[in-house]
């Protein structure tokens, strides 16, 4: 008789057990992943998730047996009788859920992070740096820096180089499944290896975003991430680099117009007269503070000037110092003005 009541909550288990494997243990319900290293993580989950629906079917299957065998019309006024365990059964659970642990430990543990970290060389490098609310994409080796997109080739094992400028960023790219902080004065790194192509048109994961609260602005650090074909990518590094090298600065001015709206500037390159005071007009469209700082090279790493926070929205005009710029510190022959905006 003690033995056919454990029937009942068997038959349940397997139910449920069997429902709950083919209604999730698909992984149909996970996003599209367009990275070698995506898939490995979804694969991980997928497992994950099918060891853990005959636990979680067992857990109902109590649950539901022990309500409907043992339930009360009345409140109960007294204890019930006492309940002796099996010490066979706590062992073998013990032992079971032991070596099981154990198992992933092991895969998808250090097998799957082996496996998504990869070898340490990469056919392209590109470098992320975050700032109070903006990314900004360089490529090595090419004049190219953009803070629109981030545009990688397909097939290609990529290096992701990730700082910050200010405060602890996080670089998140749902449809690569890859997360990394951006830590000020730290270089971070991240292996991706995307296996097809695709816009943020085709995915809205397709995109970089700021994973740390980082301030008022969080919510809008976001770029889109478009992979294209290796021959697409490179007639855009070709085409992005001769914009670079055509780009003209226009006529040197004492007076400089400069609007910070959707966290970005509406202009990229400015130039004055070396060595005599110049006037910015900043006008600052949005609710958060704004400033720039100019720099006398590319890498912003010789900080020449930096002005006050201007609040928004609001228009004030700055009143720069003199500044000697050595054009030897430039790829192009022009006195270049190199514009960053903090919070």
């Amino acid at each position: 008789m003690r033995q056919r009541g454990w029937v009942a909550p068997a038959l349940i288990w397997a139910l449920l057990t069997v429902v709950g494997e083919l209604a999730f243990g698909s992984g149909w319900y996970l996003p599209e992943t367009y990275a070698r290293e995506g898939e490995i993580s979804a694969d991980a989950f997928i497992l994950l998730v099918r060891l853990a629906v005959p636990v979680f079917a067992f857990v109902v299957a109590m649950l539901a047996v022990s309500v409907a065998r043992y339930r009360s019309s009345g409140r109960p006024t007294d204890d019930g009788p006492p309940i002796h365990g099996n010490k066979r059964v706590y062992a073998a659970w013990l032992g079971v859920t032991s070596v099981l642990t154990l198992v992933l430990i092991v895969n998808p543990g250090l097998v799957g992070l082996a496996a998504i970290r990869g070898e340490g060389d990469a056919q392209l490098v590109v470098q992320v740096e975050a700032a109070r609310f903006v990314w900004t994409v360089k490529y090595p080796g090419s004049a190219v820096t953009v803070n629109d997109e981030m545009v990688l080739p397909v097939g290609r094992r990529i290096r992701i180089e990730v700082n910050s400028t200010d405060v602890l960023h996080s670089l998140w790219i749902p449809a690569f499944a890859a997360k990394i902080d951006a830590v000020p004065g730290r270089t971070t790194m991240i292996h991706v290896t995307p296996e097809r192509t695709g816009s943020l048109a085709d995915d809205p994961g397709l995109r970089i975003q700021c994973a740390e609260l980082c301030g008022i602005g969080h919510a809008t650090m976001r770029i889109p991430v478009r992979v294209v074909t290796p021959e697409e990518f490179d007639d855009w590094l070709a085409t992005r680099a001769s914009e670079v090298e055509a780009a003209v600065c226009g006529e040197e001015q004492t007076r400089i117009e400069l609007i910070a709206d959707h966290v970005s500037f509406d202009r990229h390159c400015l130039a004055v007269p070396s060595g005599q005071e110049f006037t910015v007009v900043l006008e600052n469209r949005e609710p958060v503070p704004h400033n720039f700082s100019v720099y006398a090279d590319e890498s912003h790493t010789q900080l020449l000037f930096a002005s006050e926070k201007v609040s928004g929205p609001s228009t004030h005009e700055l009143n720069i110092p003199a500044i000697v710029m050595i054009l030897e510190a430039f790829s192009r022959p022009s006195p270049l003005l190199l514009f960053r905006y903090f919070l």
